[in-house]
C-alpha cells in the first residue's frame, strides 16, 4: 500500500496552511475593521507554534515521500512500475501541483505585504521547509513518470571498439596530468 495517500496529503494541508494565514493576521490594516478588532491580532506564542505545526507536517510530507521513492528506486523496474501503477501517481501529482502554489503564495505573501520582521524571517525559513518538500515530490513524480515510458531505441553504426579505444586514450591522457 502507498504509504504516501490521498488521506494522510489531504490531513496534512490543514496545518501546512495554518502559518500562512496567521501571517496575514499580524499586517497593520488601514483602518479598523469590525469583524477582526475582537479577534485581534495573534500571539506570537500561536503563531510559533503554527509555524512548527507546519514544519512537522511538512517533516512527515517529505519524510514519506522520500520513503515511498527509496522504495521504488530499490525495486526493479518492472515491480517499481507496477507498484506505481497500483498506488496511482494522482496524489503525488496534486501534492506536487499544491506545494507549487503553496510556494508561491507564501513567495507573493513576503515580498508584497507589510509583515513584521520577525513574521517575515518565520515564513521564509518556513519557505525552505515547503521548497525542500516540493523537491521531494518533483523527484518523486519525476522517477514514477520516467518508469511509465518505454525506452527508445535507436539503430547506430557506431564502433564499438573504436569506442573503447578512444575512452582508453582518454583514461591514459587524464593519468599522466598533474592536477595538484
Amino acid at each position: 500500500m502507498n504509504p504516501f495517500n490521498a488521506i494522510t496529503f489531504a490531513a496534512l494541508c490543514g496545518p501546512l496552511a495554518q502559518p500562512a494565514a496567521m501571517a496575514q493576521d499580524f499586517i497593520a490594516q488601514p483602518a479598523p475593521i469590525m469583524a477582526k478588532s475582537s479577534k485581534g491580532a495573534p500571539s506570537i506564542d500561536d503563531y510559533a507554534r503554527s509555524i512548527e505545526e507546519g514544519k512537522k507536517a511538512l517533516s512527515k510530507l517529505t519524510n514519506a515521500m522520500d520513503d515511498y521513492y527509496i522504495r521504488l528506486v530499490e525495486m526493479d523496474s518492472q515491480s517499481a512500475k507496477f507498484y506505481v501503477l497500483e498506488n496511482g501517481l494522482e496524489t503525488t501529482e496534486a501534492c506536487e501541483m499544491f506545494l507549487r502554489a503553496f510556494e508561491e503564495d507564501i513567495k507573493k505573501t513576503i515580498a508584497t505585504e507589510e509583515l513584521p520582521d520577525f513574521v517575515a524571517t518565520e515564513l521564509r525559513a518556513y519557505w525552505r521547509h515547503i521548497a525542500k518538500a516540493r523537491s521531494s515530490a518533483t523527484r518523486l513524480n519525476s522517477f514514477s513518470k520516467g518508469l511509465m515510458r518505454n525506452a527508445v531505441e535507436f539503430e547506430s553504426e557506431t564502433d564499438l571498439v573504436a569506442v573503447k579505444e578512444l575512452a582508453s586514450l582518454t583514461t591514459a591522457k587524464m593519468n599522466t596530468l598533474k592536477f595538484h
